[in-house]
């Protein structure tokens, strides 16, 4: 296959530049996908336009996105719902837990799902395993379900695209609701809350909606040096917890105890954005 030099646009005036060898695209159902390969970053997942993940920097998102709300939630976690994650990053770091009992994964387009599976399977966690099930559908749907209120959740990850297109629901307020009932007493929920520095909307938004369904709301960051800034987390929890403190120890590759706690540590720009209000933040 011959190379050439792709670019993403972070921002204006903005570039990601790689010099890559296509490995495999298609257009979805829902989205525009792409699979490339860099000599340094490795292989990486496109969707319409965007790097997602490399697998160079990859556990930096996926150890942030999965140890923060599994080491703070007061249980043991048992049961965990993914929304999104189709790469399987997330399933992978979820399963070191010897306590995980079930785990059920909504991806809305299955595409994404093969083309990882075939094309970046090192990163993915095993989705064959027992306590797995993979669904092909809608998250925010699924979330509403009689089914999930039967059987909540210790942990909901909801490990989205930005909110434009099919994920732009999951940034709804009614959303973060199904999401609090379909937690256990103790649950917490996680969601990737973009860059604030390119994408300033997107985390005080975030912020503000999940403070009006849940009672303990952090924020918390990480750098993924091919998304061009630091991404933000928002973590919410049912319970009156602690969430700079970690209750059990893990360590990763990136992500250990005191990451955990310096992660929520905030620049001032980044609190003062929290503070303002939403038609300003847009």
């Amino acid at each position: 296959m011959t190379n050439y030099w792709w670019s993403e646009k972070i921002a204006p005036g903005y570039l990601h530049s790689y010099e890559v060898t296509p490995l495999y695209e298609e257009r979805t159902p829902h989205q525009h996908l792409l699979i490339l390969k860099n000599r340094f970053w490795g292989r990486f997942l496109v969707l319409d336009g965007v790097v997602q993940l490399t697998e160079g920097d990859e556990f930096i998102y996926h150890e942030m996105l999965v140890h923060v709300p599994l080491t703070v939630v007061s249980k043991e976690p048992q049961s965990v719902l993914i929304i999104g994650g189709g790469d399987g990053g997330s399933l992978r770091e979820i399963l070191r837990y010897p306590s995980i009992e079930r785990v059920v994964q909504i991806e809305v387009d299955e595409a994404v799902f093969r083309a990882c599976q075939k094309y970046l399977r090192e990163i993915s966690g095993d989705f064959d395993d027992p306590r797995v099930q993979l669904i092909f559908g809608d998250g925010a749907s699924y979330v509403a379900s009689e089914e999930v209120k039967s059987h909540p959740f210790d942990v909901v990850l909801v490990d989205c695209t930005d909110p434009v297109g099919p994920a732009k629901i999951l940034f709804e307020e009614d959303f973060y609701r199904h999401v609090r009932e379909a937690l256990t007493p103790w649950g917490v929920m996680v969601q990737q809350a973009s860059l604030p520095r390119t994408i300033p909307h997107v985390m005080p938004m975030a912020y503000r909606r999940t403070r009006r369904v849940f009672p303990q709301v952090g924020i918390y960051r990480a750098p993924v040096p091919t998304y061009g800034d630091e991404i933000a987390f928002v973590l919410a929890s049912k319970l009156e917890v602690d969430l700079r403190r970690p209750q059990r120890q893990v360590s990763g590759r990136y992500y250990n105890p005191e990451v955990h706690q310096a992660s929520f540590a905030l620049p001032t720009w980044w609190q003062d954005l929290l503070k303002t209000p939403e038609q300003e933040a847009a």
